[in-house]
């Protein structure tokens, strides 16, 4: 048998530091069983929503309980005793962070050819590209209305923000700094965009938007979520993606404008891409044909090396790096 390294969590934590990663070993039979499939990690995700699970030891994956982190990768096949895939293809799974595994067969998606390169199902055309896409959707948006995204340059705001200027409304952004609005605006073709540093970030957004917002597209929480709930329009919708500004922070939650929920009549809506599958494959097919129209632009920012895993995902935390953040093993 061959030994592999995989990383998990040493204890439950309120706050994760680099030091509360730990690898360890771990055999991989030398034969497959029928029905498995021996797979090489190319890229492992870094993705916003396990630092719940990192922290609370509790996930889909009953290994979670463990505290063995579970995540999305691409790997390669390199051997396979499963119908409909062999070696060389391209995979997406749910697995531990580590560079080999054998899996059951059926549990793997193998990657459409035209989504190229691979690794661009754990970006664009995965996870964060859908719930952009579904998040929205949701909203149901018409044309003319204001939409502000937070994480604008980030793997979902980014699409959610390009994919509404294609259905006619107009965007603003909110991201951390001069640069990423910047990108926003000249890269991803926001209207304006917001740096959420900004003391005096609630003014300028009623200055952007006097006559309030529609449809915010949540990412972040903390102070970009309740500017946006002090300059919201009437009947406008709030659909909750994430809250990265509290992933990895003891602190309460807490919005002075939480009020403006009731007095706007405004709709909060929390949502995840796998309670929707029926919006998916639309939402994959809209997705690529603007790639192959030159609409859709998209960045990952790539750390070599799953030896730097827990130090890249808690950089990714913290908002460093733009688009999607993966490891390339």
């Amino acid at each position: 048998m061959s030994k592999v390294r995989f990383w998990r969590m040493k204890h439950k934590t309120e706050q994760m530091s680099v030091d509360d990663f730990v690898q360890e070993e771990v055999e991989l039979p030398d034969a497959l069983a029928a029905g498995e499939v021996r797979v090489r990690s190319r890229f492992i995700a870094l993705d916003p929503y396990l630092a719940r699970q990192m922290r609370e030891w509790r996930g889909i994956s009953p290994e979670w309980a463990e505290g063995i982190i579970n995540g999305r990768i691409v790997g390669e096949v390199i051997e396979s005793r499963f119908g409909g895939l062999a070696p060389g293809d391209a995979v997406l799974a749910t697995a531990r962070w580590q560079t080999q595994h054998v899996l059951a067969g059926a549990a793997l998606e193998k990657i459409r050819p035209e989504i190229d390169p691979p690794s661009l199902r754990l970006g664009v055309f995965g996870a964060s590209g859908l719930t952009a896409w579904v998040g929205l959707a949701l909203a149901v948006p018409r044309a003319g209305e204001t939409l502000l995204v937070s994480a604008a340059t980030g793997p979902v705001g980014s699409v959610a923000g390009q994919v509404a200027r294609a259905h006619g409304l107009r965007v603003i952004g909110i991201a951390g700094g001069a640069d990423k609005c910047e990108l926003a605006v000249e890269h991803y073709g926001y209207s304006m965009c917001l740096d959420h540093r900004a003391p005096d970030l609630a003014a300028q957004l009623a200055k952007a938007a006097p006559e309030g917002v529609n449809i915010v597209f949540e990412n972040t929480g903390g102070a970009p979520l309740d500017a946006a709930l002090g300059n919201m329009a009437d009947h406008g919708r709030i659909m909750l993606c994430g809250l990265a500004a509290h992933y990895n922070s003891p602190l309460p939650y807490t919005f002075p404008h939480f009020g403006e929920l009731l007095y706007r009549h405004i709709t909060l809506k929390g949502f995840a891409t796998a309670h929707y599958p029926e919006l998916m494959a639309k939402g994959l097919d809209e997705l690529l044909a603007m790639k192959a129209a030159g609409s859709l632009d998209y960045t990952e920012t790539i750390t070599q090396g799953i030896e730097n895993a827990p130090a890249a995902y808690l950089a990714m935390l913290e908002g460093k790096g733009i688009g999607k953040r993966l490891i390339r093993c």
